[in-house]
């Protein structure tokens, strides 16, 4: 079981990582879930599922904006990183 979620992530870390490329800004994770940008800011913002709380911890501040590595973007979707 754990060997294929480790496939599920690496494939699909590749598919972000071709589409968006290493680090995915606030509006291409917004666009990747689904959501629009300002929801996707006030779930960071007041994060009420471990999915979220892991997806606010993973970002990087650059400047101004915050990045989120598309390894641990695929983690979390997938659901192997722990929060």
């Amino acid at each position: 079981m754990q060997e294929t979620e480790n496939s599920s992530a690496v494939t699909l870390e590749h598919q972000l990582t071709e589409r968006f490329g290493l680090l995915m800004s606030q509006t291409q994770l917004a666009e990747l879930l689904g959501r629009t940008t300002g929801g996707l800011r006030y779930s960071l913002s007041y994060p009420s599922d471990l999915s979220t709380r892991a997806l606010k911890a993973c970002g990087r501040k650059i400047g101004r904006r915050v990045y989120y590595p598309a390894s641990e973007v695929a983690m979390i979707i997938i659901g192997t990183c722990e929060a």
